[in-house]
């Protein structure tokens, strides 16, 4: 008769740890779902605190680092407060991005071969993602990204159309005149960016908007 009464007793105490454990579950999910879309789920979940026993709860306040989370709850009895919960958990939303297959170099030119696709936990990183080889193919890294770091497109860039020590034509009217003179670009440049060059012949430091055909124009007066 003992032995029947603790096990009545277990199955009550498990019965209401598996109510409470689906309140929270299902109240976490939602938080999630809204903010983070319908992808986002729950990857582990830990009840730090919690009364005994309560039939509803209300979200009061969480906060995150990266993809963990700390969730308080109100917690009611019959209709009255009867305590906090507190809860920990680690919320995930899976996307395959690119990564570097292989340690890259600052101002190294990214290629095909030098990235692949990993699926990893976004809510976890703090960068840019690349989803799309068009995104890094052809594109200068401007910071190291280790092997298996996720390309980050803040510190990808378009290469130079001009670079540093190239020589190029510059341009410059004045009235009816068109002077031109060989000049070589003092760093690298843009198309419809202002670059300074420095003249080959005379060592002048001069200044120009460089143009779609590669030549600087120079305003003169």
């Amino acid at each position: 008769m003992k032995g029947l009464v603790l096990a009545v007793v277990f199955l009550l105490i498990f019965t209401v740890y598996c109510f409470a454990n689906g309140m929270l579950i299902e109240a976490i999910e939602k938080f999630a779902r809204e903010n983070f879309g319908s992808e986002a789920t729950i990857v582990s979940l830990q009840i730090k605190s919690s009364p005994s026993s309560f039939d509803k709860i209300q979200l009061t306040s969480h906060s995150r680092s990266k993809s963990f989370f700390s969730f308080l709850f109100k917690a009611y009895q019959e209709e009255k407060f009867c305590g906090y919960v507190r809860v920990e958990c680690e919320l995930a939303v899976f996307a395959d991005v690119l990564v570097v297959n292989r340690t890259v170099r600052s101002n190294e030119v990214l290629s095909e071969n030098d990235v692949t696709f990993q699926r990893v936990n976004l809510l976890a990183l703090n960068v840019e993602l690349c989803t799309d080889l068009n995104q890094v193919v052809g594109k200068i890294a401007r910071k190291m990204f280790r092997q298996n770091e996720p390309l980050d497109a803040r510190y990808l860039a378009k290469p130079p159309d001009v670079r540093a020590g190239q020589l190029l034509t510059a341009r410059v009217t004045i009235g009816p005149i068109v002077v031109t003179a060989q000049v070589r670009a003092m760093r690298d440049g843009y198309i419809g960016e202002r670059i300074s060059v420095r003249n080959v012949s005379s060592g002048v430091l001069i200044e120009g908007l460089l143009q779609e055909d590669l030549t600087v124009l120079v305003t003169g007066g």
